[in-house]
């Protein structure tokens, strides 16, 4: 049995109070800097845009190869990388103006066909089997959004 507010709920009831995740917040322990990204940054945003089923087909290899050389080229310098995947189905956003290093993910299709818990707990993994501590926040952004209005 789960508690809420302090009440005891069967596992049915449960179920139906689960919440859809809108997006993800993956942020890092507070000694990593941009540069630890950058090993690992190739591999990770190439697996993010295989398991959100946006790989670039044929032409689309060149586009993607030159956002990743520009994405390394700031985080070798420790800075916050630039462009991303903009036009796609799911998005990879280092917000700025921020303590911590940290990205969002985040779905640009209706709801009902997000996937963005598999993705997020995929690219967890990844970081995990490459050593870089970090933790998820769910609809974060949503709520720094509605901060700033």
């Amino acid at each position: 049995m789960s508690v809420i507010s302090g009440k005891s709920m069967p596992k049915d009831e449960e179920k139906e109070m689960e919440v859809t995740k809108h997006n993800s917040l993956i942020r890092f322990e507070g000694d990593v800097e941009y540069k630890d990204l950058a090993p690992v940054f190739s591999e990770l945003y190439t697996l993010f845009m295989d398991i959100a089923d946006q790989y670039p087909e044929d032409g689309g290899e060149e586009y993607m190869q030159m956002l990743i050389r520009q994405n390394l080229k700031d985080l070798k310098n420790n800075s916050k990388p630039t462009g991303h995947n903009r036009e796609a189905r799911y998005r990879m956003i280092f917000p700025l103006d921020v303590e911590n290093i940290e990205f969002f993910l985040y779905p640009r299709i209706p709801e009902e066909e997000s996937e963005i818990e598999e993705i997020t707990s995929e690219i967890s993994n990844f970081l995990d089997d490459n050593d870089l501590e970090h933790e998820i926040i769910w609809d974060e952004m949503e709520y720094l959004m509605e901060e700033k209005d």
